[in-house]
């Protein structure tokens, strides 16, 4: 008697045969291979379906459902969990790509990144706020999407107007405001949750007008660390502050405080009030190592957020992964706080940042506050809009030995972390860890109830259980 994945896969590649790709094949492994997550893109599902419509979704999880398999998703290749061992694999990014303005709105398929549908919009003047990498897909903008613009015009998943969806059962719906009922639950669901209900096949997100980002960027000694943790929060919406805890080329032996300070508003007075933010960060540095100023179109016109080279070298761009290419290791937890960032908590992250096992370790201040709170915590499914920064911590090696010390000390930075979260970013939480149970209430908090009464209903086989919840 065949496993389920065997016939699910038997009757997959009998009825879209061109478009999947079995294990062995080049297009399997080159499917893989672009896989940005490195312990994602090791592991092996039964298969990989690149479908070229909504219809070829649908007659996916219509075969798994029925077969009783199970399947990932991949847009923009990011998420650990967009491949699991034995899962049909949905890659949405090889057909499903394109981004097109209408009016005040842009259309964009669900294998898109949010690079491609900001270069749709860049002739319109006009931009979505999004994260800080443009590699990005929906599995983030549905789960939130914090960036430079999150103070003033909020998470992605804010700007969502309609998504196309296919439920776990093949069944296509479409969501927006004017839904009603079971749908209306779901439009409130896929706002903060989708991955756990179905694959976006399409959405339309509502655009604004943006002109040219300011930017200030700083590289400090630790001792300026409390200061901007008191600074920060006092800035108005146009200003976000960010920050990394790492390594610079720029310090042979110290890890380095690097302040990222971005001014949405192209009035003087507002960047000259952000500039003066800033100096009174620097003032209380020991040395300032390197400290420049730009401006540039959002997001791709703007600094990588990430602490320069030597001589104040530009960090090398964030990119996707060569087929073939060797890979490191990543282990990723993303948290959110409270403005109650103290002097304590200063000390307490100087000591994990210089105890990292290895330069490439950091702790990432993504400012949040401002319009992220003008939604309530029960108005969509996304939890924490009470925070002001996410906090994503990386621990990055490349020597196997590593791994366990990696480890530790990221759990050591979450436990120092600990007395001021107030929640946690559900794009980092991954099934299997033993923290995983506590990360899923943290993340969903008093939405958690709803949310998985919700999916008991639209996905009781466990089509899409990789994705937990």
């Amino acid at each position: 008697m065949s496993s389920p994945s065997a016939e699910c896969v038997a009757q997959l590649k009998a009825v879209l045969p061109y478009r999947v790709h079995l294990p062995g094949t080049d297009d399997y492994r080159a499917a893989l291979g672009r896989v940005f997550f490195p312990d994602a893109a090791r592991r092996r599902p039964s298969c990989v379906v690149e479908p070229e419509c909504v219809e070829e979704v649908s007659t996916v999880m219509r075969v798994v459902h029925r077969t009783g398999g199970t399947v990932t998703v991949r847009g923009g290749g990011l998420s650990s969990n967009c491949v699991a061992d034995d899962a049909v694999m949905l890659d949405l990014s090889a057909q499903m790509n394109t981004a097109r303005p209408e009016d005040d709105r842009v259309v964009v398929a669900g294998g898109a990144t949010v690079g491609t549908m900001l270069d749709a919009l860049a002739p319109t003047g006009r931009v979505v706020p999004v994260g800080i990498v443009g590699h990005a897909g929906f599995g983030l903008v549905t789960r939130g999407g914090v960036g430079y613009l999150t103070r003033s015009l909020g998470l992605t998943v804010d700007q969502l107007l309609e998504v196309e969806l296919v439920l776990p059962s093949g069944e296509v719906v479409h969501l927006s405001d004017a839904s009603t009922g079971d749908e209306a639950d779901l439009w409130w669901a896929v706002r903060g949750c989708a991955p756990c209900f179905g694959v976006v096949t399409s959405a339309v997100l509502r655009t604004h007008p943006q002109g040219p980002v300011w930017v200030d960027r700083m590289v400090l000694g630790l001792e300026a660390l409390a200061t901007y943790f008191r600074i920060a929060p006092t800035l108005p919406r146009d200003t976000t502050m960010g920050a990394v805890l790492g390594y610079s080329a720029l310090s042979a032996d110290e890890p380095v405080l690097f302040v990222y300070t971005a001014c949405a508003s192209e009035d003087a007075s507002d960047i000259d009030r952000a500039r003066a933010a800033a100096t009174s960060v620097a003032a209380v540095s020991g040395s300032v190592l390197y400290r420049s100023e730009t401006s540039g179109d959002y997001l791709s016109g703007l600094p990588e957020f990430a602490p320069p080279g030597a001589d104040g070298d530009e960090p090398e761009p964030i990119r996707l992964p060569e087929p073939g290419e060797r890979r490191g290791s990543f282990f990723g937890k993303a948290v959110f706080t409270g403005p109650t960032l103290d002097s304590q908590l200063a000390e307490a992250l100087a000591t994990q940042i210089r105890g990292a096992p290895t330069r490439e370790c950091r702790i990432d201040f993504q400012h949040t506050g401002g319009a992220l709170a003008d939604v309530g915590d029960k108005d969509t499914a996304f939890w924490g809009r009470g925070g002001e920064w996410n906090i994503p911590l990386n621990a990055i090696w490349s020597d196997p030995y590593d791994g366990a010390a990696c480890l530790s000390w990221a759990g050591g930075t979450l436990d120092a972390l600990a007395p001021h979260t107030t929640g946690v970013y559900s794009v980092e939480v991954r099934p299997g860890f033993p923290e995983t149970g506590a990360e899923i209430d943290a993340a969903y908090g008093g939405n958690l109830r709803r949310l998985r009464e919700l999916r008991q209903r639209h996905d009781p086989m466990g089509v899409l259980t990789h994705y937990p919840l």
